[in-house]
């Protein structure tokens, strides 16, 4: 099993932050800093020991903000220059976005500056939040030369901050009922030249699709029109919670129309009964009996026995194929059961379901002891 994440920030992290900051900053209290996290952090998960971080900078810190941000932004190292060399100790700089978005509102230009600088180490998508919250109309005003910026660090985070619904950060609420300052961040973003950008463009749609997917759908059918790969890819990336909700809408717009004709046989999961730890194999014959070639996409969802004895549906990406008129394909799946850090497993009955173009059929069931 992975090591919890939480583990990043510990005593090590702080030990180097500490030594970074009283080398721009000698008189800086290290041992006082080390001190106030050492005392807290040990019960707590992996954000908040990140705005524990934060708090304990406040208190070491001059109680001056500028003087403050002075000194935190002195202690940076280079910027990333790629897109791909994060390490463990990039989330050094995660407890100083956090350090502004908490104590910073009051000084909006020096703030965003210093959000400016520390994404290209870490991102700041968790503290630009609190400034679109507060001041939205300068944020947005900013957006649209930061969607400009020559680093794809910046640009991510204006898509990334933006994002209504973003994982580990409270909810944008007045962008998620109307996302349309967001609409045209996207599309100056959509082609970007970097995946990096281009994949939290589709995640900021993903998001909006949850709330408002009438306006994605409309908003990425227009953008399939003179689509390429790289965009083909990120209105597929944006639509992946719809297909996994099975709307018609989003898997009409990928090419994937109805199952009229599809047919499943010779279905089985072996072995049917099996312990946790272990894993089975899905398998069936998919056939399409129509006159016409198919394009499918083809998912299955396991039925989840929880703790207190429920049942809840889990959809799992399978294959996506095309079959001509009368033709036919056996697909098999290998279903892993070992306990993972996102997911338990529970003793009992699990129904498995086949999913073509978002049409849901029985496919088998096994036992988990």
């Amino acid at each position: 099993m992975a090591e919890p994440l939480k583990h990043l920030v510990g005593l090590d992290l702080v030990g180097q932050l500490a030594e970074n900051i009283s080398n721009a900053t000698p008189t800086f209290s290290a041992d006082e800093f080390k001190k106030l996290f050492a005392e807290q952090y040990l019960d707590l998960e992996l954000m908040p020991r990140c705005h524990l971080v934060a708090d304990c900078l406040y208190e070491v810190l001059p109680k001056d903000y500028l003087t403050a941000l002075k000194i935190i932004l002195g202690s940076l190292g280079p910027a990333h220059r790629s897109t791909t060399d994060f390490t463990d100790m990039s989330f050094l700089h995660l407890p100083f976005s956090l350090f502004v978005g908490k104590y910073g509102l009051e000084h909006f230009q020096e703030s965003m500056a210093a959000q400016h600088q520390i994404t290209q180490r870490f991102t700041a998508e968790f503290s630009i939040r609190a400034f679109i919250e507060h001041h939205p109309e300068k944020s947005f005003e900013l957006f649209q030369r930061w969607i400009k910026d020559p680093s794809p660090h910046v640009r991510r985070l204006v898509s990334e901050g933006t994002r209504p619904r973003l994982p580990w950060a409270s909810r944008l609420r007045k962008l998620q009922a109307d996302p349309s300052p967001i609409i045209p961040i996207l599309e100056a973003l959509k082609d970007d030249p970097e995946l990096y950008v281009r994949r939290s463009v589709a995640n900021n749609l993903n998001d909006i699709g949850k709330d408002h997917p009438q306006l994605v759908y409309q908003l990425l059918a227009k953008w399939q029109i003179g689509s390429n790969k790289n965009r083909d890819w990120v209105i597929s990336h944006a639509l992946r919670s719809a297909i996994k909700r099975c709307e018609p809408e989003a898997l009409a717009l990928l090419g994937y129309l109805d199952a009229e004709g599809i047919e499943t046989s010779d279905c089985s999961i072996t072995p049917d009964q099996t312990n946790i730890g272990r894993s089975v194999r899905i398998s069936t014959e998919v056939s399409n009996q129509s006159v016409e070639s198919k394009a499918l996409m083809v998912d299955f969802a396991v039925h989840y026995v929880k703790a207190n004895g429920g049942i809840r549906p889990k959809v799992f990406k399978w294959c996506q194929i095309e079959l001509g008129a009368s033709g036919k394909k056996t697909l098999s799946k290998k279903l892993n059961l070992a306990n993972l850090s996102t997911r338990t497993h529970y003793a009992g009955s699990h129904r498995v379901d086949i999913i073509i173009n978002g049409q849901w059929s029985y496919l088998g069931t096994f036992d988990l002891a």
